[in-house]
This record gives C-alpha cells, structure tokens and sequence, in this order.
C-alpha cells in the first residue's frame, strides 16, 4: 500500500541486539518485557530503550525514542463528559512516538478511563485508568477502562482503531506491566504492552496491524 510504503521509507529498521520479548499466544499475557541488550549495566533505560514496533499489513516498522528525530512524549487530561451525564468525566492518558517539526508518521497510543468526577482529587482514582491486564478497543469499554491507538501516515491521513469496529477475535491490546520510571523527569511510569487490530481511516479503509509492542513512557 502507498501510505505505508512511504512510512517505511523513512525508516532504516532497526535490529539493535535481540529483543527479548517473548512470543505468545492470545490466551497468555507478556512475560517478558526487559531489554538487556538495551540497558547499561546499572540497568537504567538508555536512549533507545523506549520504542514501538510491529507489522502494517505485513511490512515491520521499528520506531525508537532518540532515533531519525523520533521522541516518546506523553501527555495527561481530561475529554468532557461521558456516560450520558454531568457526574462522569472521561480521563486520557497518552503516549506517542513523535517528529519534532510534523505529524506525519507517528503513532499514539490513549488509554481512556470513564471516572466520577470526585476522581479529580483522588489520585488512586485517576490512577484506575492504567492498569495492567487487557483493554477493549473505543467506544467499547471494559470495566470503565479502554484504548486507543492513532497512526498518521506520509499524507498526514489519520488512521485509529476508533474509526471502525476491531470486533474481530484478532483485534487485542494488553498493557502487560507498568513501572515507576526513575530514568528521567519526562514521566512517572514506563508502560509495556502488546497488541494488534486494525486502523481505519475516515473513509472505510483499513490496515492490518500486527504483533505490535511497546515500551514507552506515561505521564499518569
């Protein structure tokens, strides 16, 4: 497909060392998620320790924080209301993979949590919408909790798994830990996960995205 031609001809893939991800069927969670090969030897995560990679319809992409003008942001609020009513609020937590002078090729991940507006001043309720186990693709909800993931690609189109059902059983996402980070001052957590689905443009297209994964940081 051309958009992710062009996407991936701005890459170089990079194989920095083995991964040490484990593979892992959709029934099991994601045990591995250290990467020694990305680490000093105090164990502290370096430049390129935060990443996102996968396949878009059978072409691999690697994105590295610090690498061809890449950085991980993240970024926390809130959306209005939601649950039909004035006492509900919805809370957004984002991480994304970004280019400093434009927003073609990035990606984003969003986790959503619908809370009750006295959430505001408990952080232990703001805290809610991150939590480690497996999370439904938007609009559905899984106990109040759900996940976005956004892809704008070399002509600036948006592409999001919102746009489009991802009911099928190959449509998935799971946040499989979630770690203080003591590396830097940009966020309080690093998060690692999994997933796969499809992202959908406005106009009914779509891309496979497969065995995607991520550690990347979160404001929270």
């Amino acid at each position: 497909m051309n958009n992710v031609q062009k996407f991936l001809g701005l890459f170089v893939i990079a194989l920095i060392g083995a991964m040490t991800f484990s593979s892992c069927n959709s029934e099991e969670g994601l045990p591995a998620y250290e990467n020694p090969n990305l680490s000093d030897t105090s164990g502290k995560n370096i430049n390129l320790d935060l990443f996102i990679s996968g396949e878009l319809d059978n072409i691999p992409f690697t994105i590295f924080n610090g690498r061809e003008g890449y950085s991980n942001h993240s970024t926390s609020g809130e959306e209005g209301f939601c649950g039909g009513g004035v006492d509900r609020y919805l809370q957004y937590h984002t991480t994304a993979f970004i280019l400093t002078e434009t927003t073609k090729n990035t990606f984003y991940i969003d986790f959503k949590g619908c809370l009750s507006t006295d959430s505001l001043v408990e952080e232990s309720k703001l805290d809610s919408v991150m939590v480690v186990g497996t999370y439904p693709y938007y609009p559905n909800f899984k106990e109040n909790r759900t996940v976005v993931i956004r892809y704008i690609d070399n002509e600036e189109n948006i592409w999001s798994t919102s746009f489009g059902s991802n009911n099928a059983t190959f449509s998935s996402f799971e946040l499989s830990a979630l770690v203080d980070n003591g590396y830097d001052v940009f966020s309080k957590k690093v998060a690692f996960g999994r997933f796969e689905g499809f992202l959908y443009n406005g106009s009914g297209d779509s891309l496979k995205l497969k065995v995607g994964k991520f550690k990347a940081r979160i404001v929270q």
